[in-house]
């Protein structure tokens, strides 16, 4: 082999290292940025599900403060399942025990029947959320269909 393209080659062999060290740290600052919009959405969760007096001023005109600060519990729940799966913290199958736990709750369920749709609005055209989506939507579905089928009949 000659000089030149020797020379050639491991500046190749360094460029692609260089790319792809630039590539590594791009993903770290967006997980960097993830982690820090999540811990505010978390804290504003926190407040708005733990203060009577926040959640009255957010809880939809029809609901009550308990009621909306049950239904952020569970979002705030969601939220942290969401920054797990999206940093790559959560398998497929632990994806759908967790979400199953989740929506095993009346809660969450109730949650989902009033937020589901804005959820599957802000997943659009995000494969990741969109799994996150379907996992969820899927477990809310067994649920239901699971507590419907264990209530008495009616007389």
């Amino acid at each position: 082999m000659r000089i030149g393209t020797a020379v050639l080659l491991a500046g190749a062999a360094v460029a692609s290292v260089g790319v792809a060290r630039l590539h590594q740290e791009a993903k770290h600052q967006r997980e960097r940025v993830d982690i820090a919009l999540t811990r505010n959405q978390l804290d504003w969760l926190e407040k708005v599900f733990t203060d009577p007096g926040v959640a009255a001023k957010w809880a939809p005109a029809d609901m009550k403060a308990e009621e909306y600060m049950g239904l952020m519990s569970a979002n705030y729940l969601l939220c942290t399942l969401s920054l797990r799966d999206r940093l790559g913290l959560v398998s497929k199958h632990q994806l759908r025990l967790y979400a199953s736990m989740i929506m095993g709750k009346e809660t969450a369920r109730r949650y989902w029947e009033m937020f589901g749709d804005l959820r599957a609005q802000e997943a659009e055209g995000d494969p990741e959320a969109e799994r996150l989506y379907d996992a969820l939507a899927r477990a809310a579905d067994e649920a239901g269909r699971a507590e419907r089928e264990n209530q008495p009949a009616a007389a």
